[in-house]
């Protein structure tokens, strides 16, 4: 069931704002096959921007609010993972879902996934990183269902796939023992 019943799938604003979906949805695929933290970054930063554009055109005030400080925070995070900055976005992302609460579903939801990526970001493993990124993942795509945006959900979808196709590539295969005969 969708948070938001009145959803008008044949509107020119939800048209557009599923193209900014669909976009957002091939850099935050791309991001997790690339094996620089960098590189990785980059196109998160340009998947959050465009899903903030994306959340704005539907009317999904907490989810653009939560895009914009995440896309800010993977670009402060290509520079620094330094704890402070942590607990910086971490008070940010509070004070942000507080003021634009949409209730404890939607914001609930939303706020909940950008806290597991927002530590995701600063965490040194790459395995953990990804893995905070996979439940993330899966928060948001919870979140496109609420909304009601059909390309948010294979969005993430895809981006769930894909972030544990990225883990399995280059950290499980990268740290298994080959087991010798």
């Amino acid at each position: 069931m969708r948070y938001n019943q009145y959803v008008n799938f044949t509107s020119t604003t939800y048209i557009v704002a599923q193209v900014f979906a669909l976009l957002a949805m091939a850099a935050f695929t791309w991001s997790q096959q690339c094996k620089k933290r960098k590189s990785l970054l980059i196109y998160i930063i340009l998947g959050n921007s465009l899903n903030a554009v994306h959340f704005f055109l539907l009317g999904a005030v907490t989810g653009m609010v939560l895009a914009i400080i995440g896309a800010i925070r993977f670009g402060v995070s290509i520079y620094s993972i330094n704890k402070l900055w942590l607990i910086f976005f971490l008070i940010t992302n509070t004070v942000a879902a507080f003021y634009v609460f949409e209730g404890y579903l939607l914001s609930g939801t939303s706020y909940l996934a950008a806290t597991l990526i927002i530590i995701s970001s600063f965490l040194k493993s790459d395995h953990w990183m990804r893995v905070a990124i996979i439940i993330g993942a899966l928060g948001w795509l919870i979140y496109g269902v609420l909304i009601g945006s059909i390309v948010a959900v294979v969005s993430n979808a895809i981006f769930l796939i894909s972030s544990i196709t990225g883990w399995y590539r280059h950290v499980y295969i990268v740290k298994r023992i080959p087991v010798e005969l």
